[in-house]
């Protein structure tokens, strides 16, 4: 045995175990269920604690913290504890009398004490009777139906080809929902199945809706940000200024980081909604709806009232994100031009410094000619007074004549040294080419 627990990866046996959570709670009728859903949002603690609070009121070991599934027999009733990520729910089962009807309020057998905490914290709480119908459908104009709901439109259908489910959706007075669900001819199990389906449906369905009045607040958001991209880019093309193209990217750049702080704050709930309303198909789909004449299905009551919000949801959410990338594609295109502009800048700059240096270079090669004139002229001069002083010391030489044939001789001379010495000097210090403009071949 320890062999084979060495051999096991250490996440095995938990993740088999995920299999087997969560097991259906068995259900005969008639009896009664009582539905509480919870939220309780970023405080995960707190399911643990109301938990902890009830079990405490009966003498009742709590389960460990970090537990996500508790049962237990409290005598009066039994208890299915389930823990989510952002609710949890408590399923009380009542053992009924066998009338099938809503007479009875289910609230009242609580301890008040527990219940009054929960104040503003229940998203769903339903009611839900199961008869035995011995074989018998229930008519949609059955006048006793009437009197179990008080809403004007009853769905209802026949369910995993044994069942009978009726509701109208509406929150009563006493603050529950009510369920009716009635065994034509459902097989062992089938009961428990049903209960917690249907049950799911309508705790799905509450948190599923969470996303609309977060989708209503922020539709003004997305208006405003999609008429201000659209001012935007008008003012973009007309833009002929750096000035001018930096103060839009500076509105541009706002107006990016206050939509996508919205979008932030709203995505996991328009996300979260998604998957509640995924859950709440593949439920509605397991139900195996079958119609009863002169009433809508539970499929068709969600077709008509929890779709059209979802979609709704959807398209804000749509919007949001179709906005972001719009944004970004502008912010590219304003930056491109901005870089543009600089280039242009640049270049200019650029242009303007080698008209300079050019201009440097012809007025040193022109220096460099009046030196080489300079020079010679100096030298000339002291040669034509060495000759002179020659002359008067009795040496036959013609002071002028000499110093105008050696003026080519002394300005050759003089022309090649500098030259030889630049050379010289450039071998130390080899001219560095010229910076290219930016976006463009060196020049």
């Amino acid at each position: 045995m320890n062999a084979q627990r060495t051999l096991n990866h250490p996440l095995r046996l938990p993740l088999a175990g995920e299999m087997h959570a969560r097991p259906f709670m068995r259900i005969e009728p008639p009896e009664r269920v009582l539905h509480l859903a919870l939220f309780a949002g970023d405080a995960l603690d707190r399911h643990h604690a109301w938990l902890g609070e009830l079990c405490e009121c009966f003498g009742v070991s709590a389960p460990q913290r970090g537990a996500s599934y508790f049962f237990h027999d409290f005598g009066p009733w039994r208890l299915k504890w389930e823990n989510h990520s952002e609710f949890s729910t408590f399923t009380f089962a009542f053992r009924g009398d066998g009338t099938g009807d809503f007479a009875d309020d289910l609230l009242r057998r609580l301890p008040q004490a527990w219940l009054a905490q929960l104040a503003g914290h229940v998203i769903s709480a339903a009611q839900l009777a199961f008869a035995a119908a011995a074989g018998q459908p229930l008519a949609a104009n059955d006048p006793w139906l009437r009197t179990q709901f008080s809403g004007p439109l009853i769905a209802g259908a026949r369910v995993m080809a044994g069942g009978e489910v009726w509701s109208d959706f509406l929150v009563q007075p006493d603050g529950v929902s009510r369920f009716l669900l009635r065994d034509v001819g459902l097989r062992e199990f089938q009961a428990g199945r049903l209960s917690q389906r249907v049950l799911e449906i309508d705790t799905y369905r509450m948190m599923a809706l969470l996303a609309l009045p977060v989708a209503r607040e922020c539709q003004p958001a997305i208006r405003e940000a999609e008429a201000a991209l659209a001012a935007i880019s008008g003012e973009l093309a007309a833009a002929d200024s750096p000035e001018a193209e930096r103060s839009l990217l500076e509105r541009l750049t706002r107006l990016s980081a206050r939509i996508e702080a919205v979008a932030e704050a709203n995505n996991y709930r328009f996300s979260a909604s998604a998957a509640y309303f995924s859950i709440i198909r593949a439920r509605l789909h397991e139900l195996r709806e079958e119609r009863i004449e002169g009433v809508p299905t539970f499929g068709e009551f969600m077709e008509r009232r929890l779709v059209p919000a979802m979609e709704f949801c959807e398209s804000v959410r749509r919007r949001q994100h179709e906005l972001i990338e719009r944004l970004s594609r502008t912010d590219s295109l304003l930056r491109t031009r901005v870089t543009m502009t600089q280039e242009r800048y640049n270049s200019a700059i650029l242009a303007s410094l080698n008209k300079r240096a050019e201009l440097q270079l012809r007025l040193q090669h022109a220096v460099e000619g009046f030196s080489i004139v300079a020079i010679s002229y100096y030298l000339l001069g002291v040669l034509g007074y060495g000759l002179k002083a020659l002359a008067k010391l009795g040496v036959p030489v013609e002071a002028e004549l000499a110093t105008g044939v050696a003026l080519p001789l002394v300005i050759g001379a003089v022309w090649f040294a500098v030259r030889r010495a630049q050379r010289a000097l450039h071998r130390g210090h080899p001219p560095e080419e010229p910076a290219p403009a930016l976006g463009g071949a060196p020049r």
